[in-house]
Formats: structure tokens, sequence, C-alpha cells
């Protein structure tokens, strides 16, 4: 159970993106409208690159066969995860902080964005691979779901899920705003540069619990207090 709340954490993390939730909101605002054939075409090719890169990850611990499974049957595997939750929580506590945009700004992908579906596949592709560099919460969410024992079928499933939750809450404010209308939109402008800084920051944030979260389940299990994830 506690491996699934960190997995969930996770995704809630990676739902604060710059890619899954701020540029969306962006390009909302600057087309003034929720455009839905482009904005699905958008989040389907973060979801799909990234839930492509989770079973690549998924893969590649299988492939180490026996050996990974040794891993997360031993002892090691808990101090694994704990360096894992200590990277997470020494970013979230010491990471520098965002520079705050100024008011009106949008970010500069979103801004120059047409709206045809080839552009936001672009677009996503360019977003989805550039924050690759930077996925620490992912590959940590990958590492503990190919370390469940459950048939390879349901970790795929769970990499769906995960995906899904990623982008839920961009799905739940564009909702929000087409049902709205252009009432929102200048609400939004103003809101954009403040939300971003702010997503920057909650990321921090929920690095930090998350992280401190797998270092203390981390310890319980190697004190014996809990069984291994």
């Amino acid at each position: 159970m506690g491996s699934v709340i960190a997995v969930f954490g996770l995704a809630l993390l990676d739902s604060l993106s710059l890619g899954t939730l701020v540029i969306p909101l962006a390009l909302i605002v600057h087309w003034r409208a929720v455009r839905i054939p482009a904005l699905t075409a958008y989040l389907i090719t973060v979801a799909a690159v990234y839930f492509l890169l989770g079973l690549g990850m998924l893969l590649g611990f299988a492939g180490l066969g026996s050996f990974a499974e040794r891993i997360t049957q031993t002892d090691v595997f808990p101090w694994i995860t704990l360096t894992l939750g200590a990277v997470l929580a020494l970013f979230g506590i010491f990471g520098p902080n965002p520079k705050k945009p100024e008011p009106g700004q949008l970010p500069k992908r979103a801004a120059g964005a047409t709206s045809s579906v080839p552009s936001m596949v672009a677009l996503g592709l360019g977003a989805s691979l550039t924050e690759a560099a930077t996925m620490l919460p992912y590959i940590a969410a990958m590492g503990i779901i190919g370390s469940w024992d459950i048939p390879s079928a349901a970790k795929a499933g769970a990499v769906g899920v995960y995906c899904l939750v990623m982008i839920l809450p961009t799905v739940i404010l564009a909702t929000l705003a087409l049902l709205f209308g252009q009432k929102s939109f200048p609400r939004l402008e103003r809101l954009i540069p403040r939300l971003e800084y702010e997503a920057k920051v909650t990321l921090l944030w929920i690095a930090a619990i998350v992280g401190i979260y797998m270092v203390a389940n981390s310890v319980a299990t190697i004190r014996g207090d809990l069984p291994a994830l």
C-alpha cells in the first residue's frame, strides 16, 4: 500500500510540470478558446510519450531477470528506494527558487503555437522529450511499479493509470474553462505567470514530501517494521 501511495504522489508531481500543466493552459489563453481537437492531440502525445518511456523502462527492468528479482526481494532494494527518496527530498528542500515571470507573460512555446493537430503533436513531443532529462520522479515511479509482484499486463496498466493521473488536473481545468467560456480567459491570462511560478514551487514541495515519505518507508523496512516494497 505504501508503494502505491508513493507512485500516486509521483504522478501528481509529474502533473504539475511545465509540459503537463502550464503549456496546455497557456495554449487555451493564447487561443482564447478551448480547442478540443488540438488540446486533445497535445495531451495524448504527452501521455503517449511518457507511457512508451515507462514501458521501455519496465522492459529494461524485466531484462535484468533474476538479478532484478534478487535485488527487489532482498535487503538491498530498500536502500535503493532510500537513496531515491533522499535525492527527491534534497531536490525539494534545497532546489533553487524559480524566477517569477512577468505579468501576462506566456511560455514562449505556447505563445507561438498554432492549433493544428500536427503542430500540437510536435509541441507535445518537444515538451515531453525536453522534460525527459529531468524525470527523476518518473524513473522512481517506474522502479517501484517494476518491483511489484504482478503480471506484466497489470504493470503496463499501472503505467497507463499513472499517465492519466498526470494529465488529469489539466483536463479538469480545461473543462472549467470550456464551461465558463470567455469570462475565464482574462483571469487565466493574469494567472498563467503565477501558475507557472507556483507549479515550479509546488513541484519542489511535492518532491520534498514524497522523498521524505520514501525515506521514512525505506527506513522502516530496513529496520524490519514494514515488509519490503
